[in-house]
């Protein structure tokens, strides 16, 4: 198995993109901690993961706050001795508000929870994995980090394209003492929220303006890119931002 042996963390895995990567780290061996600010959403899909055959603890955690964040790190490597990868997936938005339109408590909420998480989570994965040797690191970006959409606010356009360039500078700095950092961009994904609000047709109807493929993309599909970049088969890869959305048109 791929990640035999290996200890993970995934953070905002209580669904979605995040637990399937938990689910997938778990079935290539890895014991998983999964991190999540909701302590009903993340025990469930602890739970859920656990009767599957994973090992995999959860951790609640509020991913913008530092002292949680590294108690968080900590409390990973007290349980299973080492930290060798981190899918860092906090993220969110609203959608709509423009430059013009938008208020501050919106843009300090959005930056936080979308980019301020991601730097929080490094700066505390970073020295773990240096002390073990190296280690892998994936960041969830966006296609709304790539390119200009109306779906997003100016805010998490911001932000996502703001995790991008943070992931090539953690890259830059870090590639040298073993630690590889690259970042994911879904599209259109088919979460629990998304499935909730559109039907598959309707789904197909907004992937296809913007996706040759179109459909949404499912949490499995970036699961299986996550895994990848986290494990010894993308040994050469660093500093990209990996596009998982169906190919944009």
């Amino acid at each position: 198995m791929m990640m035999d042996g290996k200890v993970a963390l995934v953070t905002g895995a209580g669904e979605g993109i995040g637990e399937a990567v938990a689910r997938a780290l778990t079935a290539e061996g890895a014991k998983v901690v999964i991190a999540d600010i909701r302590p009903e959403v993340g025990e469930e899909a602890a739970h859920r993961i656990a009767q599957a055959g994973g090992t995999v603890s959860f951790i609640r955690t509020d991913a913008t706050k530092e002292d949680q964040v590294e108690a968080l790190i900590a409390r990973t490597v007290s349980l299973y001795g080492r930290l060798d990868c981190a899918h860092n997936n906090v993220g969110s938005g609203r959608s709509g508000s423009t430059i013009t339109s938008m208020e501050m408590d919106e843009w300090d909420w959005t930056l936080d929870i979308s980019l301020k998480s991601t730097w929080l989570a490094m700066k505390y994965e970073v020295p773990v994995m240096l002390a073990n040797g190296g280690g892998a690191i994936v960041n969830t970006a966006s296609m709304a980090g790539v390119f200009c959409t109306p779906v997003a606010s100016a805010a998490y356009s911001a932000a996502k394209a703001g995790v991008i360039h943070l992931t090539r500078y953690a890259s830059d700095v870090y590639a040298g003492q073993g630690i590889r950092v690259n970042s994911i961009a879904p599209g259109l994904v088919a979460t629990p929220t998304v499935v909730g609000m559109l039907d598959d047709a309707q789904q197909a109807a907004v992937a296809a303006e913007k996706q040759l493929i179109a459909r949404a993309v499912k949490p499995e599909e970036i699961a299986d890119g996550v895994v990848y970049l986290l494990s010894g088969r993308s040994s050469m890869v660093t500093g990209i931002n990996l596009e998982t959305c169906g190919g944009r048109k």
